[in-house]
């Protein structure tokens, strides 16, 4: 079911997206639809790539630049030097970094859009608000930056990847050379598959799990067997597989800029309400209350704030579900210093949404919008920056493998990555993922591996569509804070699934969402006309 393919991200997403719409409100300063008139901070459009192919960087600039991620950091300091020190020498610039974490950083990025605050250079996902964002005039159109200073951008990323940076033909944010398509997986303890003798390879569909999930409530008192964050992005529909989702095939499809409740039908070609008309949707969200009243999630999973990764760390639970690419269990493993396992998911689909789940964007308000895109494209060129940014300083973080130039290690008597003081966990984020070192234990093809991944990943049908809010934006400002308010509940089945779904059905029919489904239906139709 297609529906669910990340929805749990898009709907933590909008979990995020609704903090930034409350705040960017339609007085901003950063106000408006790309037409409208930029921050005085800014420079006119006509302006920007007007350099020549000599770029000016006499001028040395500070460029503010917003993550998010596990912060604080307890090593930041004498990274963001290490960091600065090689930028000067590139670029004449710096960086005021901004790493933010996940509980604050919708509402910082919403107060900084709508202040008016220096952004030079900002995460901006298509999952967290991006095309309500382009809308507002949160960003700058990038097409004569790239051309002008964002040519190892150009010569390097997959083109595939643009289209899901684009909004009314123009792009706002360069998407991180990474894996190209979506799957997803679950990563298990592997001493509890061992212990148990659990076969990964028996796993076909979420059902399945359920022998699993009642021997470790059975065994493992001090487990929950499933963990859950409803105020994040931890959720059981990144592993979709339930039989009614098989039987249908995965018929539904996320739409791009579209709040989550708004899917695509692929047998019709009509959007649906996936609440509504999705039996398979209706089904799954039962599924969750079945298990919540069994015992196999957190009873707290609607409020906490620890994340399922934390939980995993701290001992709490046993499994995670998560985005899967080529050796994310190696990856997993490193970063958390436990053995995981884990399950095969769907083969990769790209998506407007996966190849838009991680960009970067300029502010409307950068001081210097051509140096920034100098700095994104050395992020997706220069192998020592962006190994800077991702790993730390080498002889602090990490050491290199001896006679293996490419890999790196912790220094001995450090435990795990969190122990070195530099571990965001931004890797995905930031520039060209295949210039970052391999940890000790990876695969030495692993970007081959991901090459191969990317060339078998399939387009979805509404592939390089890409809602436009505009027309209804405050219809999806208030719908979106509905699927906000009503997602913890639905995606962690702490309540009774149908009444919650009666209640959460009612309120998205009374604030408009037939009339933001006709829009999107509209613009579909339409971008469907002129593709060849």
């Amino acid at each position: 079911m297609k529906v669910t393919k990340g929805l749990g991200k898009t709907l933590a997403g909008l979990t995020v997206a609704m903090l930034v719409m409350s705040g960017c409100s339609t007085n901003s300063g950063s106000s408006g639809s790309p037409n409208a008139e930029p921050l005085s901070t800014s420079k006119p459009s006509e302006e920007i790539g007007s350099s020549t192919s000599n770029p000016d960087t006499s001028t040395y600039r500070k460029l503010k630049v917003y993550t998010v991620g596990n912060f604080p950091q307890n090593d930041s300091k004498a990274v963001v030097a290490e960091i600065n020190k090689y930028l000067k020498e590139k670029i004449n610039a710096e960086i005021d970094f901004q790493g933010l974490p996940w509980s604050s950083w919708a509402e910082k990025m919403a107060l900084a859009y709508q202040s008016g605050e220096q952004v030079d250079l900002t995460f901006a996902p298509n999952w967290a608000d991006f095309s309500n964002n382009v809308t507002k005039g949160a960003f700058l159109p990038l097409d004569d930056l790239l051309t002008e200073y964002g040519q190892g951008i150009m010569e390097t990323l997959d083109p595939r990847f643009l289209d899901g940076g684009r909004v009314n033909g123009k792009i706002y944010a360069i998407p991180t050379n990474k894996e190209i398509g979506e799957s997803h997986t679950i990563m298990f303890r592997k001493d509890l598959i061992d212990k148990y003798g659990f076969d990964i390879n028996s796993i076909q569909t979420l059902e399945d799990l359920e022998p699993w999930l009642q021997t470790i409530k059975d065994k493992e008192p001090g487990l929950a067997p499933i963990w859950l964050s409803g105020s994040g992005s931890d959720t059981l529909s990144y592993f979709d597989k339930t039989k009614p989702s098989m039987e249908e095939n995965f018929r539904y499809e996320l739409v791009a800029g579209a709040p989550a409740g708004i899917v695509l039908d692929t047998k019709t070609d009509k959007m649906i309400i996936s609440t509504l008309e999705s039996d398979a949707t209706i089904y799954r969200l039962r599924l969750y209350s079945e298990w919540f009243k069994k015992g196999f999630i957190n009873q707290d999973a609607a409020t906490t704030k620890t994340s399922a990764e934390d939980a995993f760390k701290a001992g709490k639970t046993w499994m995670k579900f998560g985005s899967d690419k080529p050796d994310s269990d190696k990856e997993d493993s490193s970063a958390t210093g436990i053995e995981l396992v884990k399950l095969k998911g769907n083969d990769p689909e790209i998506s407007t949404a996966s190849v838009s789940n991680s960009m970067m964007a300029i502010g409307r308000t950068s001081v210097d919008p051509e140096r920034t895109m100098m700095l994104l494209n050395l992020l997706h060129t220069d192998k020592n920056l962006v190994n800077l940014i991702d790993f730390g300083v080498e002889g602090r973080q990490y050491v290199k493998v001896e006679g293996k130039d490419n890999f790196i290690k912790l220094q001995d008597g450090v435990s795990t990555r969190a122990d070195t003081g530099w571990a965001p966990g931004i890797e995905w984020m930031f520039g060209n993922q295949t210039l970052t070192y391999l940890w000790e234990g990876e695969s030495s093809d692993k970007w081959e591996k991901f090459k191969a991944y990317n060339e078998k990943a399939h387009k979805v049908r509404s592939f390089g569509f890409n809602f436009n809010t505009d027309a209804v934006k405050t219809e999806v400002s208030v719908v979106s804070n509905i699927i906000k308010e009503y997602r913890p509940l639905l995606e962690t089945g702490s309540l009774d699934a149908d009444k919650v779904l009666a209640e959460y059905n009612d309120k998205l029919k009374a604030n408009g969402i037939e009339k933001i489904r006709a829009e999107v239906q509209k613009q579909y139709d339409e971008w469907k006309a002129k593709q060849s």
